[in-house]
This record gives C-alpha cells, sequence and structure tokens, in this order.
C-alpha cells in the first residue's frame, strides 16, 4: 500500500504543471527603443497580453507555438514555432517596423514572413525550431539553407553551398553583428564550405538568410549573406540542456548571471563522435572535433546593451585503416591528407539608445590555423612528401553602425576597419596543365580594408511604395588598384510596390565588391608577393525582380528572376582557369599565381511556395533553373562547377499527438560540370607520384557533366514532457536510399603488386617515359548517414 501511495505521489509530481512562460522584448526595429505592446498566442486561445517594453506571458502549456506581437502605428510580427518547455521561462526580443505617418488612417496587413526596405525580396527567415525539425539538417543550418531556391550543394555530408551560381567563397556570415569568417569545421581555406557546422542550432532565435538585395552595412558579400541571431538567455533561472547523439555530444547552460538579472549568458561545450559513426558504417576518414561558443550580456536600465560573443573549434582527423578495400576507399585514403585545424572568433557590442535611434559599436577578432600533411601513398619519408602546409590568418575589425530618422526617411551610416594579417610557411609539389612545380616560401602579410556606407528608405502612396537607396565605398592598402574606394563605388536601389493586400513587385538592383582571399594576396614567389600588381577587387553587378504573393494560413508564393555579372575574378594563371570554379573540396583555394582577368555571369529563376506551421502541417516547395558560366584562358564563357541547372527542393513535416513531429526533405539536383582527366598524362609515374592521383585536362574544363543527384532524407522526433524537464529522442535518416555518386568522373588508382607497388608497364623506359597500369571504376553510393540523439532539457 505504502508503495502504491509514493509511486502515486511520484507520477503525479512528474506529470503535474507542465507549463512554462515566455517573456517578450518588444521595440522599434529601427531605433530599438522599447514599445507599448499586445501580444497573442495564434489559433490557440483569443487572451491578449500586455506590455511596456516586455511582454509576460505565465503558464503556457508545453507545447509549439506561434505568436503574435502587435503595436499601434507597427506592422504586427510573429514569433513562428516556439517550443515551449517545463519549468523555462524563455526571453526572446521582436522588432516592429513602423508604418506610415503621411495618412490618418493605415491599415497594415500582417506579415507572418520576414523582409525590410533594403531587402524586399531574396531574403529568407528561418527560426531554430524550423532548423531543428528540417529533415537531413540534423540541426545544422547549412543543411537547412538547401531547402529554399537557388541553394545548391556538392555533396551530402559537406557544407558547401554556391548560392544562385557563385562559389562558397562569396558567402560572409555575421553573428549578433559580429563578423565570423569560419562557421564550419575544417572549413576550406579561401572558401567556406566544411563537412560540419560550428554554430550552436538551440542558442539561435532565427537566421536572416539573403541571396541578394544585401545590406549597404555588410562589406565584401557577392553571393550570400547569413545573419545570426542569437536568443536571450532565459531570466527566471540557470536552465542546462545536454545532448547525446550518434555525431556528438554537447552540454549548454544559459541564465541569469547577477542577482538584478541584468547580467545573463549563454555557453555550449560540444565533443565529437562522428569518427565512431563513420567507423561504424566504414568509411575511410574519421573527423574529429572540439567547439565550443558562449555570449556575456549585460542589459541597463536605460535600455543600453553590451555583450561579449566567443566561438571556436579545433579540428582533428586520421584515417579508417579498417574500412573495406573498395577502389573509391583506397583512394580517398591516398588522397587526402591529415590536417588539423582550429579558428576562433571574439567580440563585444556595444548598443546605446540615442534621441531618434541609435548606436552600435562592435570590435572582434578571428583566427584559422589550418595546416595540411601529405606523404606519397602514406608512407612518412622525406622523398615521399607532396606537401606540409602552415598558414595562419587572423583579423581584428571595428565598425559603427548609426541608425536615425529624419521627417519620415530613416537613415542608416556606418564605417568599418579590418586590420589583418595573413602567414604561410609551406613546402610542396603540384603538377599543373603544363609543369611539375615545387614550391616553398615563406609569406607575411599585412593588410588594412576600411569602408563606410549610407541607406535610407521611406514608404510613399499609402503605404504602398517603398524605396530604398544607398551606397558603400570600401578600399585596402594592398596596392594601387585596391586603395582608391572611388573605384570600388556600391550604389545599390530596392523598390517594393503592393498592388493589393495579399500580391506585391519587389525590385533591387546594386553592385557589390569583395577583396580577394587572403592565401592569394600573400602567395609569394622569389620573395615577391606574386599577386600585388595583378589583383583588384571582385565586382559583381545584380539585378532581381520578382513578385511575391501572402496567402491566408501562413502560405506564402514569390517568383523571382535574378542576373549577376562578374568582373576582376581571379584566374589561376598556372591551370588557366577562373577560381570561380574552385572551392567545393578539402584543401585551399588562391594560393598560387593569380590575376583579375576572369569574368562570368550567372541568371535564372526560383519558385518558392512556403507554408509555416498552421493546424499542425508545415511546408517548402522550391525550384531553381539557373546558368553560371565563367571565362575561359581565351575568354570565353563556359559552364562553371556552379552551373546546376535545376534545382528541386520539396520538404514537409506534420506535428502529431502525443508529441510526435515527422518531416522528410526530397532533392534533386542537375549535375554539375566537371573536367575530364587526362589519364595518358596521370599515367606518368614522374606525374602520379606528384599529383598522387589523376590530373584534370583543362584544356576541357567542365565539358563532362556529373550523374543527376537526388536524395531522400527522413526525420522522426518524439518528446516527453516531465513538470520541471523535458526529454526528447530523434532521428534523422541522410540520403535513406543510398543514392548514386553526383560524380560522374571515374575513380582512377593504380593497379598494384602483391607489395601494392604501383605496376609498371613499360619500366625498361627513360624514368620520364615510363607509366604506370591504372585501374579505373565508378564511384562507390553516397552512403546512408544515420544520426540519432537524445535531448535532456533543464
Amino acid at each position: 500500500m505504502k508503495f502504491k501511495v509514493l509511486f502515486f505521489l511520484f507520477t503525479a509530481l512528474m506529470f503535474q504543471a507542465q507549463v512554462g512562460s515566455i517573456n517578450i522584448n518588444v521595440f522599434d526595429d529601427f531605433s530599438k527603443k522599447p514599445l507599448d505592446a499586445t501580444v497573442t498566442l495564434v489559433g490557440v486561445t483569443p487572451d491578449r497580453y500586455t506590455g511596456t517594453g516586455n511582454v509576460l506571458i505565465p503558464e503556457i502549456p508545453s507545447g509549439t507555438y506561434s505568436f503574435e506581437i502587435s503595436a499601434e502605428g507597427f506592422a504586427p510580427a510573429f514569433l513562428n514555432d516556439i517550443n515551449v518547455v517545463p519549468n523555462q521561462n524563455l526571453t526572446f526580443s521582436v522588432g516592429l517596423s513602423k508604418a506610415t505617418t503621411e495618412i490618418q488612417e493605415v491599415t497594415i496587413t500582417k506579415k507572418t514572413y520576414k523582409t525590410t526596405a533594403e531587402s524586399p525580396l531574396s531574403l529568407r527567415n528561418i527560426t531554430s525550431e524550423e532548423i531543428q525539425k528540417n529533415a537531413g539538417s540534423n540541426r545544422d543550418v547549412s543543411k537547412a539553407i538547401l531547402s529554399f531556391p537557388g541553394v545548391g550543394s556538392t555533396a551530402t555530408f559537406r557544407n558547401d553551398l554556391f548560392i544562385r551560381g557563385g562559389s562558397s567563397s562569396e558567402n560572409k556570415f555575421y553573428i549578433d553583428g559580429i563578423e565570423v569568417p569560419v562557421i564550419n569545421h575544417f572549413q576550406t581555406q579561401g572558401a567556406s564550405g566544411g563537412p560540419r557546422g560550428i554554430i550552436t542550432v538551440d542558442f539561435i532565435r532565427d537566421v536572416d538568410f539573403y541571396s541578394g538585395a544585401f545590406p549597404a552595412k555588410r562589406n565584401g558579400v557577392l553571393s550570400s549573406l547569413f545573419e545570426f541571431n542569437l536568443k536571450e538567455a532565459r531570466k527566471d533561472k540557470l536552465g542546462y540542456k545536454a545532448v547525446l547523439g550518434l555525431d556528438d555530444m554537447q552540454l549548454m547552460m544559459d541564465g541569469p548571471l547577477s542577482k538584478d538579472q541584468s547580467w545573463s549568458g549563454l555557453f555550449s561545450v560540444r565533443k565529437s563522435n562522428l569518427q565512431l559513426l563513420f567507423k561504424a558504417i566504414g568509411l575511410p576518414f574519421l573527423p574529429s572535433y572540439y567547439d565550443a561558443t558562449f555570449k556575456v550580456s549585460k542589459k541597463f536600465k536605460s535600455g543600453d546593451e553590451l555583450y561579449f560573443l566567443g566561438i571556436g573549434a579545433k579540428d582533428s582527423f586520421r584515417f579508417n585503416e579498417e574500412a573495406e578495400s573498395t577502389l573509391t576507399n583506397l583512394t580517398l585514403i591516398d588522397r587526402l591528407p591529415v590536417s588539423p585545424q582550429w579558428n576562433y572568433t571574439i567580440g563585444a557590442g556595444y548598443r546605446h539608445l540615442a534621441e531618434n535611434g541609435n548606436w552600435l559599436l562592435t570590435v572582434s577578432r578571428n583566427m584559422l590555423d589550418n595546416q595540411a600533411l601529405k606523404y606519397y601513398r602514406n608512407i612518412d619519408t622525406p622523398d615521399n612528401l607532396l606537401y606540409d602546409y602552415k598558414s595562419q590568418e587572423s583579423e581584428n575589425k571595428i565598425r559603427i553602425d548609426r541608425n536615425f530618422s529624419l521627417s519620415d526617411y530613416q537613415f542608416s551610416v556606418g564605417t568599418n576597419a579590418n586590420f589583418a594579417k595573413y602567414y604561410n610557411n609551406s613546402v610542396s609539389r603540384n603538377v599543373t596543365q603544363n609543369a611539375v612545380n615545387f614550391d616553398q616560401f615563406l609569406s607575411e602579410l599585412n593588410v588594412l580594408q576600411y569602408g563606410l556606407y549610407v541607406q535610407s528608405s521611406k514608404k510613399f502612396l499609402s503605404n504602398r511604395l517603398q524605396l530604398s537607396a544607398g551606397f558603400r565605398l570600401d578600399a585596402s592598402d594592398y596596392s594601387e588598384n585596391t586603395a582608391n574606394p572611388l573605384e570600388q563605388f556600391s550604389p545599390r536601389f530596392s523598390l517594393s510596390y503592393k498592388l493589393t493586400d495579399r500580391f506585391a513587385l519587389n525590385f533591387n538592383s546594386g553592385i557589390f565588391y569583395q577583396l580577394p582571399v587572403y592565401t592569394a594576396l600573400g602567395f609569394m614567389e622569389n620573395g615577391n608577393f606574386t599577386n600585388k600588381n595583378s589583383l583588384k577587387y571582385i565586382q559583381n553587378s545584380h539585378l532581381v525582380g520578382g513578385v511575391e504573393y501572402s496567402g491566408k494560413n501562413n502560405l506564402r508564393l514569390t517568383v523571382e528572376g535574378y542576373y549577376k555579372k562578374y568582373k576582376n575574378y581571379p584566374f589561376s594563371l598556372r591551370n588557366q582557369i577562373s577560381l570561380a570554379n574552385v572551392g567545393g573540396d578539402f584543401g585551399v583555394v588562391g594560393n598560387e599565381p593569380l590575376d583579375s582577368r576572369g569574368f562570368g555571369e550567372t541568371y535564372g529563376i526560383e519558385v518558392l511556395a512556403q507554408k509555416r506551421t498552421v493546424n499542425d502541417f508545415y511546408g517548402i516547395a522550391a525550384y531553381t533553373f539557373g546558368y553560371s558560366k565563367f571565362s575561359d584562358a581565351i575568354g570565353e564563357l563556359l559552364p562553371s562547377s556552379w552551373d546546376s541547372r535545376h534545382i528541386l527542393t520539396l520538404t514537409t513535416g506534420k506535428y502529431f499527438k502525443r508529441n510526435w513531429n515527422i518531416g522528410a526533405r526530397f532533392r534533386m539536383q542537375t549535375g554539375l560540370p566537371e573536367t575530364p582527366y587526362d589519364l595518358q598524362r596521370s599515367a606518368l609515374v614522374n606525374i602520379w607520384n606528384v599529383s598522387n592521383g589523376p590530373v584534370q585536362n583543362f584544356n576541357l574544363l567542365n565539358t563532362a557533366r556529373g550523374n543527376l543527384s537526388h536524395q531522400l532524407d527522413i526525420r522522426a522526433e518524439k518528446k516527453w514532457i516531465f513538470s520541471k524537464w523535458q526529454f526528447t529522442a530523434y532521428i534523422d535518416l541522410v540520403n535513406a536510399y543510398g543514392s548514386k555518386s553526383p560524380s560522374g568522373l571515374p575513380v582512377v588508382n593504380l593497379q598494384r603488386d602483391a607489395q601494392k607497388n604501383g605496376i609498371i608497364a613499360n619500366p625498361g623506359a627513360p624514368q620520364n617515359e615510363q607509366y604506370y597500369v591504372l585501374e579505373t571504376g565508378e564511384a562507390d553510393r553516397s552512403t546512408p548517414l544515420p544520426y540519432f540523439g537524445l535531448i535532456f532539457e533543464f
């Protein structure tokens, strides 16, 4: 009897009061000043909650909700798919856009999807909950972005994103206004891809993803901009979260750090299990990593805010000698280097609320240490050394932004400076189109970059027409080619016109500039910076237009056409190809002789149908048809390595009873252009022993195409909710049916004798005329990747 009573009491305690609460800080998105606001739970209850600057919604039953936030004279905004956790007080900040004051009565249309005056199109917003439930993403934002139009990728296990036909080196990333150059583990130096994201998705409030119409305050953006907005720490007490997965283990903490709750913090550490998973499924490479993230902030009574931010990672790598000896696995082990890497970004920001706007000052430092060591056949002897690469990049940045209003015009102005240092101490042997080279150099380069911008916007015609115009000026002390800011004059103009309450026409045009990567700027030969007098800022002119329909039940339909024209693109003098064709694999981009003769163009049309959660259902359908072309050695435009003509993505999911969520994503992409191998030249002993694999024939640049790639990703999630904590189990099956390799090129390796030495076909010939007997075959099918995890929230 006593046991039954104890059991009853325990059960009652476990399941009673499964409620949480939410604080929503509401402010003018432009001035950052607090507003008198009203909040309602969409589709749940007619109750309205009010407050000045902060609205508290107490005792919400655990579950997933959307909130509508409104204030007089401002357009409503929404918090979508917020997961309310028992015994937790969550905090969110929402900025509202002011309506025009030209007329006495204003009809304000509810807008579920985010746009701005500068970016009325080509802007997608995705919340943390949407990232986490996105099938195939495994809680990684770079993979979740694949659900949107204009976004292509190279491989299932990598985050090499090419946006609207541009290379992955053209993407920029910011977290709460601080630039973070490295967001992936094992990131390709000189580009932005890697196999695994670093940013903690649990700390993200939402992400603004721009594929065009870039705001003037962000410099160096050519193809895409990611603005990561971190959530606020809970206010009631310290909370804890643990993730135990097949791929990694993570511990997180957030909450107040002072008795008056003015100081608060977010903290996270993560350790990789990926090497264990890859070994279990038989992959030939075993990556391992650690990463950490923190944000500490101080809120002043005046409304000002001071915050400190840090993110860093350490990566290591080894081979799986127990992997099945398929031709593909043996080739990967032969070719991949041992590549330890570490990086960090630390920064601070101070936001001051002024009379008619606000100031934001940010300072930061980031550093990347990238190494790669490779021996022929992985035999560690001096004669077998292919390359020993050691490089560091560090940047010290300061940025000042000011928002203010004059009459009904809104202005943003600001300036930025970047003091960078690049170091490289390397030796390498490499095969080019016409020769075998041996590089040995010590390079140290200091570079100053600086810029300023002005942007203004205003609404007309009873709020139906919205115009925005502005410009940037950027320059660098690298050389005479980059020193004049007027040569990097970057104007931009946006227009949005509401044909009806639901239909809008949108347009943007601008010219954008990016300084070439440090590996290119700092390359040395014979003690001189080889590229100093030949490289210029890359120029990219954009023209984007589209129509948007905002339907009922959170439905959004958009059609956008884009045209991008490139000038001054870095061009490889060794291989006679544009660097726009590289950057989608492990390694380094730009560490070679270059000039700025490259040019190109990309253009296409995108269609998006998106439905945020209504009646427990959500979905995205995206289609892109586009071209990407860049110049070859004789100045003709050829398909680039990112010329994927068709990309189709279907993403869907549904919440079920008993806290189940099931989702799926199907993705199909036209085969990417590929450059065929020159097998006759590759077979030469003196070539293969240096290239360590087949060499490409760049005279036939991108004349072949890879396979049509397609994959199905499935995700299932179940939550158990108790009185003071929540438990979640999920499985994310990436590439469920193991699709065919996206590459159409054969796998090429040596035929070997009993001692595993390459067989020479004509051993009696002169040494420079001897050639190996090659073995070719099809690549292995892509491996399904099962990710399983348990999440504990307290």
